[in-house]
C-alpha cells in the first residue's frame, strides 16, 4: 500500500470510528506520515465544519460567527455530556476559530491534543450529517484540495 492509500484508509478509519484500525494504520504511517495524517484530519474537519459554519474553512474564510459558535459548543457539550475524560472544549473552540481566520489559536495545542479535538469534531459532524461518513471519499478528495491550498497558498 502506498503512502497516499495509507493516509486515505487512516482517515476513513477515523471517520468510521474504527479506532483500532486507525491505530494500526497510524503506526504504519511512520513519523513523517503521522504529521501529514494530522494535517489530513484537520483538512477533513474543515470540510465537515463548512456544513455548520459556512464555506472557506481553513482557506480564507473570515471569522466564525460567535453566536453560531456558542450554539455549536452548547450542542457539543450536550452530545458529550458524561464522557470521561471530558473533551477539551477550549481546544475545540481554538480549532474551529483557527479554521475561520485565527490560525494562531492552533499553535499552543500539542499534536495529541489537536488529534483528539479534531477527531471529536469529525465524529460530531458525521453524527449530525451522516452523508459525510457515507461519502467519505468525497470528503477526502475535498480535504486534499484544502491541503493543497495550504501548501501552495
Amino acid at each position: 500500500m502506498n503512502p497516499e492509500q495509507l493516509q486515505r484508509q487512516h482517515l476513513q478509519a477515523l471517520a468510521a470510528a474504527d479506532l483500532e484500525r486507525a491505530a494500526r494504520l497510524r503506526l504504519a504511517l511512520g513519523v513523517q506520515g503521522r504529521s501529514i495524517a494530522l494535517d489530513y484530519l484537520r483538512a477533513a474537519v474543515a470540510v465537515c465544519l463548512e456544513y455548520r459554519f459556512g464555506p472557506g474553512a481553513g482557506i480564507g474564510a473570515g471569522p466564525v460567527d460567535y453566536d453560531d459558535l456558542r450554539a455549536f459548543m452548547t450542542e457539543l457539550r450536550e452530545a458529550n455530556h458524561g464522557i470521561e475524560p471530558p473533551p477539551d472544549y477550549l481546544g475545540v473552540e481554538a480549532v474551529i476559530r483557527s479554521l475561520y481566520g485565527e490560525p494562531h489559536l492552533l499553535e499552543p495545542l500539542a499534536d495529541r491534543q489537536r488529534s483528539q479535538t479534531l477527531h471529536l469534531l469529525l465524529q460530531h459532524q458525521i453524527r449530525r450529517h451522516p452523508w459525510l461518513g457515507i461519502n467519505s471519499d468525497a470528503v477526502i478528495e475535498r480535504a486534499k484540495q484544502v491541503m493543497t491550498t495550504w501548501i501552495l497558498g
